[in-house]
């Protein structure tokens, strides 16, 4: 839609879904991140694969990727709620994994 051809009211519901979409962001997926982060360091840790102190270098670095994924895919989305079930649903697979 063309901002012209845009209501007022459609205005402000699309300026708070982009909103809300940042926050999710922001905040979601700096959690999600971090979960992942922290199990995929004690799953290298604990498989033996290496050390403790590269493991956590190596998924902190892999987090980096995972995090810039996690934006692009909640922008791409259409549906709000789809992106907070999904995130909310990986953090409790995440937790219970941690």
């Amino acid at each position: 839609m063309k901002a012209a051809a845009m209501t007022k009211a459609q205005t402000t519901r699309y300026r708070w879904a982009v909103l809300l979409r940042v926050l999710m962001v922001t905040l979601g997926g700096y959690a999600l991140t971090a979960l992942a982060c922290a199990v995929l360091a004690h799953a290298l840790a604990a498989v033996g694969a290496m050390q403790r102190a590269p493991a956590v270098l190596l998924s902190t670095l892999v987090s980096f990727l995972l995090y810039t994924a996690v934006a692009l895919w909640a922008f791409h989305v259409r549906n709000l709620l789809r992106v907070m079930a999904w995130m909310a649903g990986s953090a409790a697979l995440l937790t219970a994994a941690l």
